[in-house]
């Protein structure tokens, strides 16, 4: 069971997520955050001593919740290309969602290391997953283009047309 404490923080942390599914994260200030959470600042401070802390516990909260996803996907799928469709069905869930791990590049835009020490560990899985190593790029450089296009607001394509980019790459994973 969390605590009252873990509780306020968890809050704290979605009320600042939220902020930045619907603001550009140059506008973020703790002032905002308490804010939208509903607090004092102080109350804020209590938990998160600076912006960078507040920044961190966001970060790591989206990779945490996006991963979480992605395993509870993939013990549901079975057979050759399952961890594949997890990651695609993960991805396609963050998107629709508002894209957070987009925020947490952002934030973590001056340390790579721990988004990219996840993903690669992540790209392991799925190259060892029974499919073509080929496919599996495939699968993911398109995944990256449909987040990269949402963040930064380039050609991006309707949702309907995102599901069948989606439908399309599930298929791919069901071809011998």
């Amino acid at each position: 069971m969390s605590s009252k404490a873990d509780l306020k923080r968890l809050h704290i942390i979605e009320a600042a997520i939220q902020y930045l599914k619907d603001n550009d994260l140059s506008t973020l200030t703790l002032d905002k955050v308490a804010d939208r959470a509903n607090i004092s600042k102080g109350g804020l401070l209590y938990h998160f001593k600076t912006k960078d802390a507040l920044q961190s516990a966001i970060a790591e909260t989206i990779l945490n919740d996006v991963v979480q996803f992605y395993e509870h996907q993939a013990s549901l799928e079975q057979g050759k290309g399952r961890l594949t469709r997890a990651f695609i069905l993960a991805s396609q869930k963050d998107l629709a969602n508002g894209g957070s791990l987009n925020i947490a590049v952002q934030l973590l835009q001056n340390d790579h290391s721990s988004i990219s020490a996840v993903y690669e560990c992540l790209l392991e899985e799925l190259f060892q997953d029974g499919l073509d190593v080929s496919v599996v790029h495939l699968i993911r450089l398109t995944i990256d283009g449909l987040y990269y296009s949402k963040l930064l607001n380039i050609a991006p394509i309707s949702a309907k047309e995102t599901e069948g980019v989606f439908e399309q790459l599930m298929h791919m994973t069901r071809k011998d």
